[in-house]
């Protein structure tokens, strides 16, 4: 239960838990402990924080529907073999 509480009271504090917690039920989130919060930072970290050499972001409006398009440029980092 500590273990759960002091999780709530750092989410206040942590953006990414703020984020992550918006999106799931409030009665899972109330399962998480402190080592699994720290294991979804590290994997969500790589995803979120990466910054690239070219980011380009474009809402485009259609009609009565708005797409938008992504164009990112950067240094491969990902795995040589890909699934």
């Amino acid at each position: 239960m500590s273990q759960n509480h002091s999780k709530k009271n750092s989410s206040k504090k942590d953006p990414f838990e703020q984020q992550l917690f918006t999106r799931i039920p409030p009665e899972i989130v109330a399962t998480f402990t402190n080592a699994q919060l720290t294991e979804l930072k590290k994997a969500f970290n790589d995803r979120i924080y990466k910054r690239h050499f070219v980011d380009i972001r474009v809402s485009i409006p259609f009609f009565v529907k708005r797409f938008y398009v992504v164009f990112l440029l950067g240094k491969e980092k990902r795995f040589k073999k890909r699934e």
